[in-house]
């Protein structure tokens, strides 16, 4: 007589091949919980350093900026920039920048000045002055007559002339020197910033020095 089939004995898994077979799922779990972790950090660490340093907004060069380079909107941007450190004549926005001309090299991350870039009123005096000219102040206390109604670009002759001296005694010293900025309203102005070569210069300060009068006589349009 045949005995009936006896089921074969179940066994229990082996511990250490459940874990050898989890171990690559554990490792990857570990290692994305510590890059989540890592960015958490950085980025508390930045909103922290960003509350404790005050900011200014400033605008810097993108990329390397050579000097004759027109600024494109792709070479610039506004950034945060720590308050200590940043100039106060910064420029900061991209539209003070485009369509100005580079006048000298400009470093990636490196903040934008006025007067590294040319095209602009803001510029210095100095960028404006014609060739082989200084600069000079009349004040209007200097001058014998009211200014004429002048603007910028205007060209003015200096007659000068002492109290008492015949009339044919006077005489032009300076001529056609050009109007760079007007003080005061152009009907109404207090003193006149003139391009002038230093000669002409020498001429006016001699004058004032040995009491003539100066007379502003304005030129017409082309003259």
């Amino acid at each position: 007589m045949s005995r009936p089939a006896v089921p074969s004995p179940e066994t229990t898994p082996s511990w250490a091949s459940g874990v050898r077979r989890r171990l690559p799922f554990y490792l990857l779990a570990a290692l994305l919980l510590a890059l989540l972790a890592g960015v958490v950090t950085f980025i508390y660490l930045e909103q922290l350093r960003a509350s404790m340093v005050p900011a200014a907004a400033a605008l810097v060069a993108r990329l390397s900026i050579r000097p004759g380079e027109t600024i494109t909107e792709t070479m610039v941007e506004v950034r945060a920039v720590p308050e200590a450190i940043v100039p106060p004549e910064r420029l900061t926005s991209v539209a003070q920048a485009i369509g100005r001309t580079v006048l000298v090299p400009l470093a990636a991350g490196e903040v934008i000045l006025p007067q590294r870039l040319s095209g602009a009123d803001e510029a210095g005096l100095s960028r404006r002055l014609p060739d082989g000219r200084w600069a000079m102040v009349l004040p209007g206390a200097w001058l014998a007559s009211p200014i004429p109604e002048i603007g910028t670009g205007d060209r003015v002759d200096l007659l000068a002339y002492q109290s008492g001296q015949p009339a044919d005694q006077a005489a032009v010293i300076v001529s056609a020197i050009e109007v760079l900025t007007v003080a005061g309203s152009p009907s109404q102005a207090e003193a006149l910033t003139v391009a002038v070569e230093l000669e002409e210069a020498a001429a006016v300060t001699y004058a004032r020095a040995n009491g003539f009068l100066l007379l502003p006589l304005l030129r017409p349009a082309g003259g």
